[in-house]
């Protein structure tokens, strides 16, 4: 186990494997990332990473993007993952419309997770988030029935809260979430790179929280970013991610981040200390000076919210 300066240790690396995306949902982040579009990593740059990262302690991967499934080598990445034998989990995020085409591959190549962001039941809320058609929501639902029928589980629907659009439907999403036997995770909007859109649609998750107490009949802390879960008395599984002016997630994150040009990013809210490390590494560098690299990146992480 390595701990950073502020005896974090790491667990866990979100790889971007692409910026492609095939809707414009406009709270999107882009995971930090700014600019074009640039050479996507290969699949053995990924895999080359992800088992330097190992090194670190590092035993879960996330491959997010973009959307990871418009990568049609997708399958062929998390079967290489998995035969890691440090790597105990291998999960995805998705916005769901390409997974039922890819729901079997996925399986056969034994992805552990997939988070599918689904912010609203609503056609005409869908067209408005994600800038695409409305309709595209039963697609959606397609992909998250075939994931199960697979066998993927856990299956989290992310659910990022958004003023005067669906913080509404937060008991809707629950129903849904608890007849499929998903967990939903409710997310704080972050203010990322514009503050006035941030001002505009951020949503105060404190009395979403009050009244997941008055329906608990139980409730977790996880140890991942102090993250509160609530087990209702209906069975649904409800999770709170509250990232904004909150000390105590960045001092339980034990994350790290490469970008889809394969870049390593200590922190999703700062783009000033990225570290080089797809460079060196295509320049045929030894491990040992990737492995420098790599420390370089963990002596870098500090907590955004102290």
């Amino acid at each position: 186990m390595v701990l950073d300066r502020f005896n974090r240790p790491l667990t866990g690396i979100r790889i971007s494997i692409t910026q492609r995306c095939n809707l414009n949902c406009i709270y999107c982040h882009h995971e930090g990332e700014r600019g074009k579009i640039q050479q996507e990593m290969s699949v053995d740059e990924i895999i080359k990473i992800l088992k330097l990262s190992t090194k670190f302690g590092i035993y879960k991967v996330k491959y997010t993007g973009g959307e990871p499934l418009l990568r049609e080598d997708l399958p062929e990445i998390i079967k290489k993952s998995k035969e890691i034998s440090a790597i105990k989990e291998v999960s995805i995020v998705s916005n769901g419309i390409l997974l039922e085409k890819f729901a079997k591959k996925l399986c056969e190549a034994k992805l552990d997770r997939i988070n599918v962001s689904l912010d609203t039941l609503n056609p005409n809320k869908y067209a408005q988030i994600t800038n695409h058609d409305g309709t595209l929501i039963e697609q959606v639902k397609k992909g998250i029935l075939c994931a199960l029928d697979c066998g993927i589980t856990p299956l989290k629907l992310n659910m990022v809260l958004l003023k005067g659009i669906n913080e509404a439907e937060v008991t809707d999403l629950i129903t849904f979430a608890t007849e499929h036997n998903l967990i939903l995770q409710l997310i704080e909007l972050v203010p990322a790179h514009n503050f006035h859109f941030f001002k505009k649609y951020h949503v105060n998750l404190d009395k979403i929280e009050e009244y997941l107490k008055t329906k608990a009949e139980n409730i977790k802390i996880r140890d991942d970013q102090n993250r509160i879960k609530y087990y209702l008395i209906n069975g649904a599984e409800v999770e709170l991610v509250k990232p904004f002016h909150n000390s105590r997630f960045c001092a339980n994150c034990h994350r790290i981040r490469i970008t889809s040009n394969g870049m390593i990013k200590p922190c999703l809210m700062r783009n000033d200390n990225l570290v080089d490390l797809i460079t060196p590494l295509r320049n045929g560098a030894s491990d040992e000076v990737l492995s420098q690299i790599f420390q370089k990146a963990i002596d870098l992480r500090e907590p955004f919210c102290k």
